[in-house]
């Protein structure tokens, strides 16, 4: 397996981004894309006042990093809010300040993607300027509509397809939610990615969840290798560490099992969630890094509401 042809995409929320620039610097001497994310690292699920203002705060650091000109070999995305949302107008605003200042951009994450008029309609503005218009697939809609969308694209327009594991959960109302292990997993995913190959789409994998099994995620990486071609798959991370770069010497088989749907493991499972990500959630971050994972701010919501229905 051959680590030179997988790229990485590491998300790095906009809220503090002052703190961006040294970090951001240090990615550039790694083989990694970088996403500036206006979206689901933008909100406080505890005050809707206080999302608008991290919002707002992330569009600042948007035209912010583009004044300081950092002159980065990384290339750069960002992830905006949907189109559906109130947000997504002062999004556009935002990315035409930095491109004025010189930001040199190479994609647009559009998230909840439903049909294409939605990818056409960002890239009739940003056509000028060569930016690549990536949808995101993360709900039922979506999913169902997915084949459709890439029938449409007689443009050739879309060049990859993102699914987004979190969203689409929460938006089945699914508990627990299946993680890279279970079988459950690949069956969400692997009908995604045959779609996307079909129509000569690169497919980026959802941001993967554990963050130091590192282990788990090589063997993701080897059954991507074994099953599809891996240049056409493309990975996402929430948080960086050498050994998610660094290919290791032995990779094991990727190894899977059926999610446990007792009502004591959910009941369980959503506790442990709940409280891991009221503990390590920060003031200035909608999720969660606990000491193994990674708690999306949906996983939270979906553990809450499964619990709240328990009762």
């Amino acid at each position: 397996m051959n680590n030179n042809k997988i790229n990485t995409f590491q998300y790095l929320s906009l809220v503090r981004y002052k703190g961006l620039v040294s970090i951001l610097k240090k990615h550039e001497k790694k083989k990694v894309s970088i996403i500036l994310d206006l979206e689901d690292s933008a909100q406080d699920l505890f005050s809707k006042k206080r999302t608008v203002e991290l919002k707002s705060t992330g569009r600042k650091g948007l035209v912010y990093l583009a004044e300081k000109n950092l002159k980065l070999k990384n290339d750069i995305f960002i992830r905006i809010n949907s189109i559906q949302s109130k947000e997504y107008a002062k999004d556009l605003l935002a990315i035409k300040q930095a491109i004025k200042k010189r930001l040199k951009l190479k994609g647009i994450f559009l998230p909840k993607v439903s049909k294409y008029s939605e990818v056409h309609n960002l890239y009739k503005i940003f056509k000028s300027r060569k930016i690549k218009i990536i949808p995101i697939i993360e709900t039922r809609i979506g999913l169902r509509n997915l084949k459709k969308i890439l029938i449409e694209d007689k443009k050739n327009i879309i060049s990859h397809i993102h699914y987004g594991h979190f969203d689409y959960c929460l938006d089945l109302n699914l508990w627990p939610f299946p993680e890279p292990y279970h079988i459950e997993f690949w069956d969400i995913i692997n009908p995604i990615i045959e779609t996307t190959l079909f129509f000569k789409k690169k497919f980026i994998q959802t941001p993967f969840p554990l963050i130091k099994n590192f282990q788990l995620y090589w063997s993701m990486l080897k059954y991507f290798d074994d099953n599809y071609k891996v240049k056409k798959i493309e990975t996402t991370l929430v948080n960086y560490d050498k050994d998610f770069i660094n290919q290791p010497k032995v990779i094991k088989k990727l190894r899977t099992k059926k999610m446990s749907i007792t009502k004591e493991y959910k009941v369980r499972f959503a506790k442990k969630i709940y409280n891991e990500y009221m503990k390590f959630k920060s003031k200035k971050k909608s999720f969660s890094l606990s000491r193994k994972r990674f708690i999306a701010p949906h996983q939270y919501l979906m553990a809450k509401k499964f619990l709240k229905y328990e009762k």
